[in-house]
């Protein structure tokens, strides 16, 4: 870790385009609102799109609504850095999940076209992206857009997926005029994200950027627990079979299993369905959202061996059926060390203190890690608070963040995307 700190470049066009996001879907709290394929989804994505053109950028969308701006930086063919995240929102979110990043492309993007003009000289195009429906907060799985680009998901899968009023991606976001037909870009030489931590560890570290080295593996799986509709008066208790009560023993049992390795594993039972959700009718069906996370891999195969006991237990319990309706898993992945060395060299150039960390969430970069190199930094949260109304960030935080992704994308570009390159530049 390096210590002190210096000017950052002028990042109120940064800070500036953030306010205008986060008017976009506001809360009375001072959140945001903007699940994916919402008319407020679209309203971001048309701001993206307004000021991509204006910084003289190419926009395109391909066929699962990723939004594209194409800044032609170098003479002819060449590869390309991209830069970017997600504008769409959870309920009553915070204003910089995944919108600082978006932002923080563009800026970025329109500040090297500028540098082009005055006289500088590239051998990378720069692209800035927004990715669709990272959040799954809508639609599920999470990751969709760019786990689609890279190949996880076909088109196809991505727009059947639907919400739980039955409209499907591929509908939502023809109605928002989303919908694209152009090709994506090919794969990138460099991908670069940065995002707020969504944690404390740097600010109890007070560290301004923390360069990710790796992610905790995480398994999400659907759970279903069968009971039989009845009335809540006359039927006798010892007849029900009550699927809601499955449910409430497996949130329990789910709890207990993180409390058995304490810092290793995260549990959540965060979403349920219950049907026919009426206040005199036992319930007969209610699907959960069971999350597990985990430190390693090895550790991650204990606790969902554990937790898939405790859902069955949970079931046994409460004399109801069981079944998983649908099951994904990602495994531990070391990010590569060139961009995270290069991170490391801007950070340092720039005189902020640094922090390799790990990334308990996942994010659009982990996506891209099968098909180019990836940089992931973060940016302290205040008091670690995230996908809440209160989520923040202080203004030199975000202004730090913009100069270190400008320093890096600005040496890629110089460097044909090449990390190790770009770092060779800086010697």
């Amino acid at each position: 870790m390096t210590s002190s700190s210096s000017p950052h470049p002028d990042a109120s066009a940064l800070l500036a385009l953030l306010d205008r996001f986060a008017a976009i879907g506001a809360t009375a709290a001072g959140g945001v609102t903007r699940l994916c394929g919402s008319p407020e989804d679209g309203q971001a994505r048309a701001l993206f799109r307004s000021v991509a053109l204006a910084a003289g950028a190419r926009v395109t969308i391909d066929e699962v609504g990723n939004q594209f701006a194409l800044f032609p930086l170098a003479q002819g063919a060449a590869p390309a850095v991209m830069m970017g995240s997600h504008l769409d929102t959870q309920m009553r979110a915070g204003r910089f999940d995944g919108t600082l990043g978006v932002a923080t492309a563009l800026c970025v993007g329109e500040a090297l076209l500028q540098a082009r003009r005055q006289g500088a000289g590239f051998n990378a195009d720069f692209i800035a992206v927004n990715w669709t429906n990272e959040e799954g907060a809508r639609f599920r799985p999470s990751l969709l857009g760019s786990g689609t680009y890279a190949g996880s998901f076909t088109p196809d899968y991505a727009l059947s997926r639907c919400d739980d009023q039955g409209v499907s991606l591929g509908a939502a976001l023809g109605a928002i005029g989303s919908l694209g037909t152009d090709l994506p870009p090919p794969a990138p030489a460099c991908y670069l994200e940065l995002h707020i931590e969504q944690g404390s560890v740097l600010e109890e570290a007070k560290a301004r950027i923390g360069i990710v080295t790796g992610n905790w593996s995480a398994l999400k799986l659907e759970a279903l627990f069968l009971g039989e509709q009845a009335h809540t008066g006359p039927t006798p208790m010892a007849r029900r079979r009550d699927a809601l009560l499955g449910a409430a023993y497996a949130i329990a049992g789910i709890r207990a299993v993180a409390e058995r390795w304490p810092g290793e594993v995260h549990t959540a039972v965060a979403r349920l369905l219950v049907e026919p959700n009426s206040a005199n009718v036992v319930p007969a069906r209610v699907s959960l959202a069971v999350e597990v996370r985990a430190r390693s891999n090895e550790i991650l195969e204990q606790a969902v061996t554990a937790a898939e006991a405790a859902l069955r237990a949970a079931a046994a319990q409460a004399g109801v059926g069981y079944e998983v309706a649908a099951r994904a898993q990602r495994p531990v992945q070391r990010l590569p060390e060139g961009p995270a060395a290069l991170v490391r060299a801007c950070a340092q150039a720039a005189r902020l203190e640094w922090l390799e960390m790990s990334t308990v969430a996942g994010h659009d970069a982990l996506s891209l890690l099968s098909i180019c190199p990836v940089g992931l930094m973060f940016v302290p949260s205040i008091g670690g608070i995230t996908h809440n109304e209160a989520e923040d960030t202080a203004a030199p935080d975000l202004a730090a963040g913009f100069e270190v992704a400008l320093r890096a994308a600005s040496g890629l570009c110089h460097a044909k995307a090449v990390p190790e390159a770009a770092l060779a530049l800086r010697a």
